[in-house]
């Protein structure tokens, strides 16, 4: 679990635990008056389980505390928003996520995105990118929106001719060589990153196979500005603000960097790339 994660659970265990000594009653004598295990009593004091909005109105009424629930619920929906599930920005279909996704895009001047699975979405071409959404939505039982969210990513890409804009990616060379698509699609999809990497506010590194890492994170991610980290995970985005955290991404980005190559020599690993694809 992230710092920011488990500080939050745990600044919300700490009121819940004032709230219980400050009325007088042990964790048992709680625990039998909301109907729960003494355990649970615990887990929610210590951090290890984050409460509901119900769990803590429940908590502040028994302890003759109702007027302060709704401070604590409010520090609920802060931890909330740090963990946000699939499942939740995907309730209307396979589209959600990429407003969200857009609205990020717009308020930061520069962005660092790190990827060992797959093309970056700013980078993604119509076919690549119907694949990847196609697949995921499949995995995750979500029968519509796939289209729509092809849409709004394509038009999401918009941003990289933004001059203001600053972009850097950082992409293993193993990347390049999973299919998503088929050997013409992958052959578009390889043209299309050579392509943005000429643009003046867009730097593209690429670390190949032959090169030893000085760190790899082991996951992909993106910083914004220096206040923000998304990292996605099967089943959740994390949502990292917390300095120290957005410091180590940042620094894990940056020692990455010092294995890859870039301008011509990353073009070369593209190229080397589209020569190796076997035929359909």
């Amino acid at each position: 679990m992230s710092y920011s994660l488990e500080r939050a659970r745990q600044e919300i265990g700490r009121h819940l635990r004032e709230l219980r000594t400050g009325s007088g009653l042990t964790g048992s004598q709680l625990a039998a008056l909301l109907g729960w295990s003494q355990p649970k009593v615990s887990r929610l004091e210590t951090g290890r389980q984050s409460p509901s909005s119900a769990d803590i109105r429940a908590w502040a009424k028994a302890c003759g505390e109702e007027e302060t629930a709704e401070e604590i619920v409010g520090r609920l929906g802060i931890l909330e928003s740090m963990y946000v599930e699939w499942r939740v920005q995907e309730r209307s279909g396979m589209q959600g996520p990429q407003a969200e996704a857009h609205t990020r895009d717009m308020a930061a001047r520069s962005r660092r995105v790190y990827e060992c699975t797959v093309v970056p979405g700013l980078l993604q071409t119509e076919p690549y990118i119907r694949s990847v959404i196609t697949k995921y939505a499949h995995f995750r039982g979500v029968s519509t929106g796939t289209e729509e969210a092809v849409t709004k990513r394509l038009q999401r890409q918009e941003i990289l001719y933004d001059r203001r804009k600053k972009f850097r990616f950082l992409i293993l060379e193993s990347v390049l060589r999973t299919r998503y698509t088929d050997q013409e699609s992958m052959v578009e999809q390889l043209d299309r990153i050579a392509m943005v990497s000429t643009l003046a506010n867009v730097s593209l590194g690429i670390i190949p196979f032959d090169q030893c890492v000085v760190f790899e994170p082991g996951h992909g991610f993106c910083v914004h500005d220096d206040r923000l980290v998304t990292v996605e995970t099967l089943s959740a985005e994390l949502r990292l603000t917390h300095p120290t955290e957005v410091a180590q991404y940042a620094r894990a980005f940056d020692l990455g960097s010092r294995a890859a190559r870039f301008g011509r020599e990353a073009r070369a690993l593209l190229l080397r790339a589209i020569d190796s694809l076997p035929p359909d």
